[in-house]
């Protein structure tokens, strides 16, 4: 009796011991992102992760940094080629200096709806990118929402013709540079976190931000003019290494596919909620909003489609997300 009670006994510590080890032994991934951790960056891969561990039993698990604690965009971007990033979310103007393909992500007036972003990103077109992350190393593993972009400014926005020798933050994207210096304003790029002082010392006039960075950064203090133009949708690539992604099992491979499709649904719809809130938050807050014709933007949108779509495929996908959009 005593020697089956040890041998029982033994049994248990030996199941606990086993299944500790296993807890310990647990494949952590490190996803960055450079928003805050209240914004859908964050709520889309704490969905991923915690998909992840359920479909894995526990053998994943993903530990998210958030506003850029990993390095900027580009650094995790480049993190995945070196390998002390598992996960980058990074908007399309970075990755589009790795994998050139994406420069299409980057045309203004791309996507007329939401409905229509969605479609193109999961379809056919989003297919297209996909297999150009695989030639370059990397698997693109969802397309996140960032946002479609209007224009905060120190004084009224009512037509393209007020934009005329303002200064203008842009993102580091020669497309977007050329795209608001053909607006008539002057366009500034210079990084994301320099973007509030430089409103709040006169070094810039405005930005162009979703409504949700513009509430959540409180540009709108320094810059209380909102011109409701949707001249671009921020798009941001979810990645991974595809050298590490095919280290491991095909079971996990398909558990981090359908959990990063999985976190790219609850990103979206939490951008979606959070610009209609943002948006409203800023018109209580007292902020000048006003709606300009966009036709003249769309004009000068169009040349700078023409000057960078040379290429037989990029035109194809164009081509194929413009059809459905109509």
């Amino acid at each position: 009796m005593k020697k089956s009670f040890v041998l029982f006994l033994t049994f248990v510590l030996s199941l606990a011991f086993t299944a500790s080890a296993f807890a310990a032994g647990a494949t952590v991934l490190k996803a960055g992102h450079s928003a805050t951790n209240k914004e859908p960056y964050q709520l889309g891969l704490e969905a991923f992760g915690k998909k992840l561990k359920e479909t894995t039993n526990g053998k994943f698990e993903v530990k998210v940094f958030p506003s850029c604690q990993l390095g900027s965009e580009k650094e995790m971007t480049e993190g995945l080629f070196l390998g002390n990033v598992d996960i980058a979310t990074s908007a399309t103007t970075v990755v589009t200096n790795f994998i050139p393909e994406f420069i299409v992500y980057d045309l203004p007036f791309l996507f007329n709806s939401d409905k229509h972003f969605y479609e193109a990103s999961d379809g056919a077109p989003g297919k297209f990118f996909v297999d150009a992350c695989a030639k370059k190393g990397i698997r693109l593993l969802a397309i996140y929402d960032a946002g479609v972009r209007h224009i905060a400014s120190k004084k009224p926005v009512n037509s393209m013709k007020d934009l005329k020798g303002m200064k203008i933050r842009t993102m580091q994207s020669q497309i977007h540079i050329d795209a608001f210096n053909g607006f008539g304003a002057k366009a500034t790029p210079m990084a994301f976190s320099e973007q509030f002082s430089a409103l709040e010392q006169g070094v810039i006039d405005g930005v162009e931000a979703s409504n949700t960075s513009c509430y959540n950064q409180q540009f709108y203090r320094p810059a209380p003019n909102w011109a409701l133009v949707s001249w671009y949708r921020c798009v941001t690539a979810m990645m991974m290494s595809e050298k590490k992604f095919q280290s491991y099992p095909k079971d996990v491979q398909k558990a981090i596919l359908e959990a990063a499709a999985y976190s790219a649904k609850v990103e979206r719809e939490a951008y979606a909620k959070s610009e209609s809130a943002s948006l409203d938050a800023m018109k209580k807050a007292g902020v000048n909003i006003t709606k300009p014709d966009v036709a003249p933007f769309k004009e000068v949108a169009q040349k700078v489609a023409d000057k960078y779509i040379k290429k037989p495929e990029l035109k194809e996908v164009l081509k194929q997300i413009q059809d459905m959009g109509k």
